[in-house]
């Protein structure tokens, strides 16, 4: 008689064990991932960022400072020289007076515009014995001084280190450039004369208020500086500029070139 057996099934039993085993797997992988994105944070609260370190300004360059300018005055603007107001006077000689005569008179000189003629002087204070060398240019029919120059201890064979040169215009007033080779600066200078007096629309207060007096302008690198005087309500008889520039090599070359004029005149002028 043949006896029958249900089949065996092998492994059955170890099922738990593989699954105990993947369980335990798969709690140590999402450990290592929950380490992964916390970090150090074993709380397990949302990390703190820092925030960024502020940037550091770099200090704009400082442009150089501004150098006050001369007061405008009325003083400023006067000049020796007077120009005639008739048209019948030929080459009028200037009149000017810095001390004891030791030569002058007409010469012609070469110019960039040809020849041109010229009224010279060359005086000396008795008590400094500083010598000032001065020469006036006319207009093209000789009726009216365009120019005037003056040049302060004056040496002859020795360059010249300074100059005021006016200049007349018929319809406005003079403008006075000052040239200076040691401070290396020039310096224009005009006044306006054309403010009304009295009566005024405002009163005294608001007058004295309205005047801009020293009013300083300058450019980015402090070279060219400008002094305005504004009067708004014509107090005053008088408005003004001055502007300046601090040019070295500028004025170097302009004193070279009146160096050129005044050698003409030393080489032409008459000798007693």
């Amino acid at each position: 008689m043949r006896v029958s057996r249900s089949p065996e099934h092998r492994g059955a039993a170890g099922s738990p064990v593989l699954i105990v085993v993947f369980l335990i797997a798969l709690m140590i992988v999402g450990g290592v991932v929950i380490y992964l994105l916390l970090g150090n944070n074993a709380s397990g609260t949302t990390p703190v960022v820092s925030p960024p370190a502020p940037i550091t300004q770099v200090p704009l360059p400082q442009t150089a400072p501004v150098q006050e300018l001369p007061t405008l005055a009325p003083a400023v603007f006067q000049t020796e020289v007077i120009p005639p107001t008739g048209s019948d006077v030929k080459y009028p000689v200037p009149e000017v007076s810095y001390g004891e005569v030791l030569a002058e008179g007409f010469v012609d000189l070469q110019l960039l515009a040809g020849s041109v003629r010229t009224w010279f002087t060359f005086q000396v204070d008795t008590s400094t014995q500083d010598i000032t060398a001065f020469f006036a240019l006319y207009s093209g029919d000789g009726t009216a001084i365009t120019r005037a120059v003056k040049i302060d201890d004056y040496s002859q064979g020795t360059l010249i280190d300074n100059a005021e040169i006016t200049l007349f215009y018929p319809d406005a007033p003079e403008r006075v450039l000052s040239i200076s080779r040691e401070e290396g600066t020039m310096i224009s200078q005009q006044s306006y004369h054309f403010q009304p007096y009295e009566p005024s629309l405002f009163s005294p207060t608001l007058r004295l208020s309205l005047i801009e007096q020293d009013l300083l302008l300058a450019n980015g690198a402090g070279d060219i500086q400008v002094n305005l005087q504004l009067d708004r309500t014509g107090i005053f008889d008088r408005e003004g500029i001055a502007v300046q520039q601090t040019d070295q090599e500028a004025v170097n070359a302009a004193l070279d070139e009146l160096q050129l004029v005044v050698d003409q005149i030393e080489s032409r002028r008459p000798r007693s």
